[in-house]
């Protein structure tokens, strides 16, 4: 008996560790040609040259100027929150709380009001040799993976990728999705 409650004490933390890795698939979205409303819960991948980090995101665009995320750290804490309207800009982190939206073009290389186009499909988007829609920026590109075996987003800067994978994706203003109660509209 107590052999068996040995290998069990053993055995569970090598499961949970098991199901905390598991690959979680993206979803199945159906994009519409024309939308100016997102929710979503991401996974986000940042490898950039001076950062680099991994986690889940929940996110809210509002097409002209409304964007708001969270990034969540591994233990549900929200290690990142943007929050910008047409009226003001926050960014948080752990250590500092910033008001200027220009910082985070400096830490990104990625204007935010890009974000909300490059988000919502807005503007001119081309295929590549490939068979993957691309928008060109002047200082990134943006490759959007959206069949039903990926469901991304990529903006590909000098340096590194900033990549969204969507788990869950609302167009709807009626159904809520996420963590998070803030950033509402």
């Amino acid at each position: 008996m107590m052999r068996k409650s040995v290998i069990l004490l053993v055995l569970v933390p090598f499961l949970l560790l098991a199901c905390s890795h598991v690959a979680r698939r993206p979803a199945s979205v159906s994009w519409p040609e024309n939308f100016d409303y997102l929710t979503a819960l991401c996974e986000i991948d940042v490898m950039l040259k001076t950062r680099q980090y991994t986690g889940d995101m929940s996110l809210r665009v509002v097409y002209p100027d409304r964007l708001f995320l969270e990034v969540y750290g591994p233990f549900g804490n929200t290690v990142l929150s943007v929050d910008r309207s047409s009226e003001h800009f926050s960014m948080k982190t752990a250590d500092e709380d910033i008001a200027d939206e220009n910082e985070f073009y400096r830490l990104f290389r990625i204007r935010i009001g890009d974000i909300i186009e490059d988000l919502t499909l807005k503007g001119p988007l081309q295929s590549s040799s490939d068979g993957i829609l691309v928008r060109e920026r002047p200082e990134y590109t943006v490759h959007y993976y959206l069949d039903d075996n990926q469901s991304r987003i990529c903006w590909k800067v000098s340096e590194g990728d900033l990549c969204i994978k969507f788990l869950e994706v609302n167009f709807s203003r009626e159904i809520s999705l996420g963590k998070s109660d803030s950033g509402k509209k």
